[in-house]
């Protein structure tokens, strides 16, 4: 039995009423009309009248993201005058005359109302044609028009790469987690990253989480604010996103760390004034910034009406001296030892790879004696009013916060 035509337009171009049974013409014959501002088509061949398939999406000049691929190809199904089942086939081309088709896809079944294909994944940053036919047995229908999409620039992101605190390690203090930046190629958009933090290297309980912009500096870092306990071991993690090319990364690996707390009441000041723990925190620390020959360390009481007062050392005076906090073995040993005059330069700080030769060179400095902080690893920082070294000689007992941050590393208030 001869099937009638569901397009209302495609019957009265087809005329498929009694006349379905008319014998097709020595040659194919082509007609077309607008259908939903598509050009639909039919052709008689061998008997049997097809018309093609309407182009579905992709839609006309869609734009898509690298990796949106797979893309799929659909067509609303075309109307055949013969009963035996339709296939479809499909082309994709890199230019309009379809001279470079760079995929094709015959035999496809029909599907309920519309027919679809998956496209292999094609390259990046061009314009695409693509059009469909109809199939009845070995009897081919008429191409559609074709249709052009775009696939925008391939961006790749390379997994993220996990800092510090390094695996199997201890962090005291402020628990500051630190990812290298990651590494990609093409147009890239905005990087943020999202850091996990875990009782469990299942990640079955997250304790913390943030999503942060790309940091400078090559390293991207977060201050876990959720209250994490003192001698217990967490695991974290890190995974990178560019949104405006639908791009996430798989997670870095896990490490694990062992969390101690800093309590200036626990930790030891070598070669300092005995009460300088209980000193009145009066100034906070504004930055710090690491450099090859030095690092530079300022606070706000540095400069200004109400800066710390002078200090008489020797024929001259001092302001402040500055301090270093490392853990050694669990512990936290500190001093401050490099003495700043007002308008010395921040520079005086010294080579940051020779805090152990420079800073802490003799036994003044008990357990300090030769320590060479390595980069990445958990240091506070801060200064204090007056000469702190040996004796000490000082009139306001005030110090700064502890700020605690990676060595090597950069903090901005």
């Amino acid at each position: 039995m001869k099937k009638c035509f569901l397009y209302s337009s495609a019957c009265a171009l087809l005329v498929i009423t009694a006349a379905c049974t008319k014998s097709s013409p020595a040659r194919p014959t082509e007609t077309s009309a607008a259908t939903g501002g598509e050009a639909v088509t039919s052709a008689t061949v061998n008997g049997i009248t097809l018309t093609t398939p309407q182009l579905a999406t992709p839609t006309a000049g869609q734009r898509f993201k690298f990796a949106d691929q797979p893309l799929t190809l659909t067509v609303k199904n075309a109307v055949s005058s013969g009963s035996t089942a339709l296939t479809y086939s499909f082309q994709v081309a890199s230019d309009a005359n379809f001279a470079s088709i760079v995929f094709s896809k015959d035999g496809v079944a029909e599907g309920a109302g519309q027919t679809s294909v998956t496209v292999d994944k094609l390259a990046g940053q061009k314009d695409y044609f693509w059009r469909a036919r109809a199939n009845s047995g070995s009897s081919a229908g008429p191409l559609s028009a074709a249709r052009t999409f775009n696939v925008g620039p391939e961006v790749v992101l390379q997994n993220p790469v996990l800092e510090s605190p390094a695996n199997n390690s201890t962090a005291t203090g402020a628990a500051i987690l630190v990812a290298t930046n990651i590494q990609r190629t093409g147009p890239a958009g905005p990087i943020t990253y999202k850091f996990d933090l875990a009782d469990s290297s299942s990640f079955g309980n997250i304790i913390y989480t943030t999503t942060v912009s790309e940091g400078s500096s090559g390293r991207t870092s977060v201050t876990v604010t959720s209250k994490v306990k003192t001698n217990s071991t967490y695991f974290w993690r890190v995974q990178a996103s560019d949104a405006s090319n639908g791009l996430t990364t798989a997670f870095s690996s896990t490490f694990s760390f062992k969390y101690i707390a800093f309590e200036i009441q626990n930790a030891t000041f070598w070669d300092n004034p005995g009460d300088f723990k209980f000193w009145e925190e009066t100034a906070k620390i504004t930055s710090v910034e690491f450099y090859d020959e030095y690092f530079l360390v300022d606070f706000d009481k540095r400069d200004g009406p109400d800066r710390w007062p002078d200090v008489g050392f020797g024929s001259g005076a001092l302001e402040y001296t500055l301090g270093l906090c490392v853990n050694i073995h669990g512990e936290w040993n500190c001093s401050a030892t490099v003495q700043f005059w007002h308008g010395r330069e921040l520079t005086a700080s010294g080579r940051p790879d020779e805090i152990g030769i420079n800073w802490w060179y003799d036994a003044r400095w008990g357990a300090l004696l030769g320590y060479q902080p390595a980069c990445g690893e958990l240091v506070g920082v801060y200064v204090g009013a007056g000469n702190l070294r040996d004796s000490g000689n000082v009139i306001a007992k005030e110090r700064s916060d502890i700020v605690m941050m990676p060595f090597c590393g950069s903090y901005h208030r």
